[in-house]
């Protein structure tokens, strides 16, 4: 029993009488399609009229075999061996209905060119066949031969095949007989069947291309290359949609095309199957490997298709030899790691490899399974396998990519502790990696700097572990009063830490004032805890900042830079010498006084708290801070 999409083929019983074959059973063919395995008379070098019964027949062969084989006398075998030469099938069917159309497909039913007769009738040309082989023309059509037979029920069948350069000739596929009815249905869904296939085909070699070109992937280039291969096979060979839209293609252009699959798929998938995975041939040449399909395909492109397609036998071997390496390494491979894409990789080669043992079967008219083409089938379904190949990698990868941004949010959270999300902001850069030495804006902003009064003397009293503990739990209890204010810290130096304000003086000047009354608290916690109740002092400033990077590509640090930072930073020193714990420029306070107006975004109290800074009475020193002005802020301490 054979099955062509879907449809069951059963040998029909034909009963020989010389040259006429008796169909036993001709209502079978109102509803399938069904083969005719007989015997033919068969006449060489020379095209017989149906009309002459009297011309005895060179031969009685059976179809489809290629006349090289046929057992003809030794001076013929010497034209025929080599597939060249002309002739003549003929062929009575009896028993069928009378006066009923009858069709049967003629693509590929003779090697290169054939006129069909039913009677006297011509009802099919493929190219132009001639007795004087020399003058043959081929060609090849996606089509049909329909007859009616008589009132008998009779139909004579005749068929001049001719051939100057293809390597075989005569007849080569199965004679499939069916109503016209039966064979529009058949060859209408066989034409949708393959030309969804081949869209499929398209599109992935669409997509890999599309990967290729703008990942710059190798792996999707090979795999476009392999797949494109068995595109031209399956809209060249097994179903030539080529042909069919575009009937005027020459037949020597179809059949360069057909071989591509020859040429570019063990190339493509060597070199495909290397990228996925460089263990598989680590031990194996694979540009010599593939070298052989380059070679073939030049060839392809060059050579005169009458010697072109003598080499196919060739790359037949070369391709099992391709397959049966990869199947063995990849054994070898699974034996050592049981991966997916290993797995998946033996399998589509075992079908591809399937494929093509019965593609030459069917050529030498051996095949288990009749005339029907499974290397296409076969193409097809390999293609599928190294797509989800490629989907299994992709959806790796994607999922790799997707941890390595989860583990970059939190290497960003972590770099972020030492270069503040804010400085990148200011420098106006998305993340740390974008960050270049030398890059810096010019910013008007406050700038707050404070230091733990006498801490070196403090920690000299202290172990270790106890002044490290002392700094953290001061720095936790006043960073928070910074970040709240809008502030960034721009620096830690030793017990000290320096803060910037792009938002304003307003809110340095009130973070300076919360973190003078939180060390009221602290200090008593510090006490319970058996630790020194620190004192710090905090100066505040106006002015303009240089905030950028210094360094070089390995090493990097934010700094910020002017004479203003210095000015915030002498007047934090000014609290030691005037007793106070908290100054502020004359600048700052005029900037707070001027955001108080200028702003609405003000918290309740904060004009309390730029009028509460009082004026310090200090001689003005050239070249110290006192000549900026200095305003103090009593705390109870």
């Amino acid at each position: 029993m054979l099955v062509l999409f879907g449809t069951t083929l059963i040998p029909l019983a034909l009963v020989a009488q010389n040259a006429a074959y008796r169909i036993e059973n001709p209502v079978e063919l109102k509803y399938k399609q069904v083969s005719i395995n007989t015997n033919w008379d068969f006449y060489w070098g020379k095209f017989v009229a149906p009309t002459d019964m009297t011309t005895v027949p060179d031969a009685v062969v059976e179809v489809p075999l290629a006349w090289n084989k046929y057992d003809l006398p030794e001076d013929i075998k010497e034209i025929a061996k080599k597939g060249k030469g002309s002739g003549t099938y003929r062929i009575k069917l009896t028993n069928l209905e009378p006066d009923t159309e009858y069709a049967f497909p003629v693509f590929k039913l003779c090697y290169t060119a054939f006129t069909v007769l039913c009677d006297q009738e011509v009802i099919f040309r493929s190219g132009q066949p001639s007795q004087d082989w020399t003058k043959t023309k081929a060609d090849q059509l996606y089509d049909k031969a329909v007859f009616t037979s008589d009132e008998n029920g009779n139909a004579l069948i005749t068929i001049y095949a001719s051939n100057s350069f293809y390597r075989k000739g005569g007849v080569r596929g199965i004679f499939w007989l069916s109503e016209l009815s039966v064979f529009e249905k058949l060859h209408s869904k066989e034409l949708c069947s393959y030309g969804i296939f081949a869209g499929i085909l398209f599109i992935m070699i669409f997509y890999c291309l599309i990967l290729a070109i703008f990942r710059k992937e190798k792996t999707s280039l090979y795999l476009g290359i392999l797949i494109f291969g068995i595109f031209t096979r399956v809209i060249a060979s097994v179903c030539p949609l080529l042909k069919t839209f575009i009937p005027a293609i020459p037949f020597s252009i179809m059949l360069r095309l057909e071989y591509l699959a020859l040429f570019l798929t063990p190339a493509g998938q060597i070199m495909y199957f290397d990228s996925l995975n460089k263990k598989i041939f680590n031990h194996v040449p694979v540009k010599i490997l593939a070298a052989p399909s380059l070679l073939f395909l030049l060839l392809d492109l060059c050579l005169p298709i009458s010697i072109e397609n003598r080499l196919v036998p060739v790359m037949q071997i070369y391709m099992f030899l391709i397959i049966g390496i990869s199947i063995v390494l990849f054994f070898i491979r699974i034996i050592k790691d049981k991966d997916f894409i290993s797995i998946m990789a033996i399998v589509s080669l075992v079908v591809i490899a399937l494929g093509v043992i019965n593609d030459i079967l069917v050529i030498n008219q051996n095949s288990f399974f009749g005339d029907i083409d499974l290397l296409g089938f076969s193409f097809v379904v390999y293609a599928f396998i190294q797509i989800i190949i490629l989907a299994f990698i992709q959806d790796t990868n994607y999922r790799k990519v997707v941890e390595l941004n989860k583990e970059l949010v939190i290497t960003n959270k972590s770099y972020y502790r030492f270069v503040p999300k804010e400085i990148l902001e200011l420098l106006q850069k998305n993340d740390v990696t974008e960050v270049k030495p030398g890059d810096y804006k010019v910013l008007k902003m406050a700038v707050m700097s404070a230091d733990v009064r006498n801490f070196t003397s403090t920690s000299e009293k202290l172990t270790a572990f106890e002044v490290f503990k002392l700094l953290n739990i001061y720095l936790q209890r006043i960073a928070p009063f910074i970040r709240e204010n809008g502030g960034i810290i721009e620096k830690y130096l030793g017990d000290g830490i320096v803060a910037i304000f792009p938002n304003g003086a307003l809110s340095a000047i009130r973070c300076s004032v919360q973190m003078q009354q939180a060390m009221v608290k602290l200090r008593q916690e510090l006490i319970m805890q058996r630790l020194p109740g620190i004192k710090i002092g905090v100066g505040v400033h106006y002015g303009n900042i240089v905030l950028g990077t210094a360094g070089n590509l390995l090493r990097m640090t934010e700094v910020s830079l002017s004479d203003d930072i210095d000015v915030a930073i002498k007047t934090e020193a000014a609290t030691k010498e005037y007793g106070q714990s908290l100054l502020a420029t004359k600048q700052a306070i005029a900037r707070a006084r001027e955001e108080l107006v200028e702003t609405t975004e003000t918290l309740p109290g904060d004009n309390e708290i730029v009028e509460g800074f009082t004026a310090l009475e200090v001689p003005t020193v050239k070249g110290s801070v006192e000549k900026t002005g200095l305003f103090f802020y009593s705390i109870n301490q």
